[in-house]
């Protein structure tokens, strides 16, 4: 039995059932199966896969006259556990925050488009593919918010007509779609020179504008925050957890396709090949606007929007670097993103379901009320922060560790620009929602529902085990990229410039933890007191009073930043489309007037035109 096709059209066809069937309890339990069987499926084939390396699990399927070829070696078996691991998690989260058969269709047909991305052996099963996913994630977003559903349609149809137009040209030059010949064809190119340096730069703008617009990249980035925040926010542990990682993923098949004649192409900047040196800095470039934007959000999804924005720049930085410590990082961090972003959105999921409410403001003291989503956000906020003993620790290490060996030091500096900025915004989330003064309109608030925190324990676990124990990744890694990139073993990981170890790391943060909890216990005495037991300029306040940080707590890095906050680019896209649809609308008012004697005249000036031409 060929299990691709039932792990491909399985989430499909879930996702149809549960809209048909439309009945509260079947249809969650339709949607759980469904994307249940795909995680189920991968781990079956993991030894499979591991063992015969050079030979991948086929595929193929012939619609239509065309012949669709889908694969599955390590590498796709990664991508594919990965968005599978947080799929599962997604269908758990909906069971609580979706209640109609809509938003289960789509989150499904969403879920098979990005594995099928990730399979896909061919440039036509690729693109169909990747268009599903697209239509599907947009109906997520139209369903909540037309304008920011436009945006993210508008900005799709962009990179999906630039994708068109470079596999066109692939297609002129060496006749090829399936990705095996195009490899073949493009490396020979690259000693022959038959694709002239033009072309070869023009196909690499069109792949990296296409697949920059789904990761998210710097300046293609505007769609993510408003898309992010106005769906399903279990879905948008999907969205942006796995779903972006298609767009890395083209990142990654542009250096598997197009690496060896892009080389001989554009040559090296510096030392560096030129190609990656242009990612490399786009995702440097990501990472820190987008970790500025989230600073100074007050909306927690916003906040989460940009950040999930600036951690995908990481990973493109992390592939930029065009090393093979730099790729076993952004893979790494490829799996780091998924599960601490996905657990984010899960936990804001929770926080919005039980309170209704999303700004800073309105938030406070909730981690008495909800204190395992507050342990499942606190993990969350460990990882993304860097902390170790997190997964997130271990693949930002790695990717700070290959830019010292790619004597890339300024990349470096974003990476720690991009840490301190990350470690900002979520002692702040961790504050402001979670602790100090409670508004009174939150003393209700209860615990997230069981489907929901099955959902966060799905993300958690991963950001514990692969923290503490990273080699289980990496070993994993070195044999897909095919060498000994990352050495140690399970607990340590070992690179040129330096070692980690995760478990003495581990061990030590337990027993620091039980000495302070052995001080706190047995040592000095202390007493609950309530909040507005304290002063304000030797006046007592009352519990109305903001004695938290909840409220512009980044208004002075907001008022110093003005001057270049007067520049984005979401004005600026704003800005074109007004203006395209002011001309369009002069020419409608024009043109289309209801005048009858006007449309005689276009009539006769274009037959008069087409008998110039000779035509008629």
């Amino acid at each position: 039995m060929n299990e691709i096709p039932i792990i491909l059209f399985t989430p499909l066809l879930a996702g149809v059932l549960a809209w048909l069937i439309n009945v509260k309890g079947a249809r969650e339990l339709i949607g759980v199966i469904g994307a249940a069987t795909p995680l189920a499926l991968l781990a079956k084939l993991y030894s499979p896969i591991v063992s015969n390396p050079n030979n991948p699990l086929t595929y193929k399927l012939t619609v239509s006259g065309f012949n669709l070829t889908f694969k599955m070696g390590m590498l796709n078996w990664y991508f594919a556990v990965i968005a599978s691991l947080v799929g599962l998690a997604m269908a758990f989260g909906m069971v609580s925050t979706s209640k109609n058969g809509y938003d289960w269709l789509f989150a499904l047909i969403s879920y098979t488009g990005v594995l099928g991305v990730f399979l896909s052996w061919d440039f036509i099963s690729f693109f169909l593919l990747w268009e599903l996913m697209t239509f599907a994630s947009f109906m997520m977003v139209l369903k909540r918010n037309r304008h920011e559903s436009l945006k993210y349609f508008v900005l799709s149809v962009i990179g999906a007509y630039a994708m068109l137009l470079a596999i066109a040209l692939i297609y002129a030059k060496t006749g090829a779609l399936d990705f095996d010949s195009i490899r073949q064809a493009l490396y020979m190119d690259a000693m022959l020179g038959s694709i002239s340096k033009g072309e070869t730069a023009l196909i690499f703008v069109l792949f990296l504008t296409a697949f920059g617009v789904k990761a998210g990249a710097w300046p293609l980035h505007v769609w993510a925050p408003g898309a992010y925040s106005e769906t399903d926010q279990s879905y948008t542990a999907f969205f942006s957890g796995a779903l972006s990682k298609a767009g890395v993923y083209g990142f990654l098949l542009l250096y598997i396709l197009m690496g060896a004649k892009l080389y001989y192409a554009l040559g090296t900047f510096h030392g560096h090949l030129t190609f990656a040196y242009i990612i490399a800095w786009i995702g440097a470039i990501t990472v820190v606007v987008a970790s500025f934007l989230a600073v100074l959000q007050e909306d927690i999804r916003k906040l989460f929007a940009y950040s999930s924005v600036g951690q995908v720049g990481y990973i493109l930085l992390a592939f930029g670097l065009g090393t093979g410590l730099g790729f076993a990082g952004g893979l790494f961090h490829v799996l780091s993103h998924a599960v601490f972003k996905g657990l984010f959105w899960l936990v804001t999921a929770a926080i919005i379901l039980q309170t209704g409410k999303t700004e800073f403001k309105d938030f406070g003291g909730l981690a008495e009320k909800m204190p395992f989503t507050f342990a499942m956000g606190l993990i969350a906020v460990l990882s993304l922060a860097g902390i170790p003993p997190m997964a997130g620790f271990a693949s930002k290490w790695l990717i700070y560790e290959a830019a010292i060996s790619a004597h890339m030091p300024l990349v470096a500096g974003a990476i720690f620009l991009g840490s301190a900025l990350a470690f900002a915004y979520v002692v702040r989330f961790l504050y402001a929602v979670w602790f100090g003064q409670r508004p009174s309109d939150l003393e209700d608030v209860k615990e997230a529902p069981l489907p929901l925190l099955i959902a966060m324990a799905i993300l958690a676990i991963p950001n514990i085990v692969f923290g503490i124990a990273p080699g289980l990744v990496t070993n994993y890694l070195n044999k897909a990229l095919g060498g000994q990139i990352v050495g140690g073993n399970y607990y340590k990981l070992v690179t040129q410039t330096g070692t980690y170890n995760a478990l003495t790391v581990a061990l030590l943060l337990v027993v620091g933890l039980a000495i302070a909890g052995l001080i706190y216990i047995y040592g000095a005495k202390a007493r609950k007191i309530p909040v507005t037991n304290t002063y304000q300029s030797g006046n007592p306040v009352t519990e109305e009073f903001n004695l938290s940080i909840r409220r512009n707590f980044y208004l002075p890095l907001k008022e110093a930043l003005a001057f270049w906050l007067r520049y984005s680019f979401d004005r600026f896209y704003e800005r074109i489309a007004q203006l395209s649809e002011d001309f369009a609308d002069a020419l409608r008012e024009g043109f289309y007037n209801g005048n009858v004697q006007a449309y005689s005249w276009y009539l006769a000036v274009i037959l008069l035109i087409l008998a110039l031409w000779g035509v008629l």
